[in-house]
């Protein structure tokens, strides 16, 4: 194996860029694309999302969005993986994601709507676990498990760590 190659990344991403993303047309969705971009543009394009609205095209995206009205398992969103395996080994990190769901509550454990920042910052970390990243114990970090998601800026910890996962040559 080559340092270079694709098969020299130890974790689970995605193969290609622009991922293609399906969000519902609705005024919710505005907000999940405003994290999309967010992360396009913190990442300056390491990462890349193609955003479509059109429910023709939900089956052939690579991410699919999908909201509902309650937590998931008292979560507020949920990202659903499916792998694909190159490589021929089983049990190696040679697996890419092939298609993930991002399920996204519209409502609080309490029952009351998320105002518009709180969706922000919950879809913020939602698209950072999506591209691949993992939770962390940093609480100034985007990616820290956080209870109350009032971080909704793409912070510099999660920015190195795309670059970490889709261009190691930068570590």
């Amino acid at each position: 194996m080559f340092a270079g190659s694709a098969f020299a990344y130890g974790y689970p991403r995605w193969f290609t860029m622009p991922i293609s993303v399906y969000i519902p047309k609705q005024e919710e969705g505005v907000v999940v694309a405003g994290a999309f971009k967010s992360w396009q543009t913190g990442t300056k394009s390491c990462v890349r999302f193609l955003l479509r609205n059109s429910k023709n095209l939900a089956s052939i995206s690579n991410i699919n969005v999908v909201f509902v009205d309650a937590p998931i398992n008292d979560k507020l969103y949920f990202v659903r993986h499916r792998f694909s395996q190159f490589g021929g080994c089983r049990n190696c990190g040679n697996r890419f994601y092939n298609n993930s769901d991002i399920i996204i509550s519209l409502k609080d454990k309490d029952g009351k709507d998320l105002s518009t920042s709180q969706l922000r910052a919950v879809a913020i970390q939602a698209v950072g676990r999506a591209v691949g990243l993992n939770l962390n114990e940093d609480k100034n970090s985007v990616m820290y498990e956080e209870t109350d998601f009032s971080n909704s800026s793409i912070t510099p910890d999660a920015v190195q760590s795309v670059y970490n996962l889709y261009k190691p040559s930068r570590r």
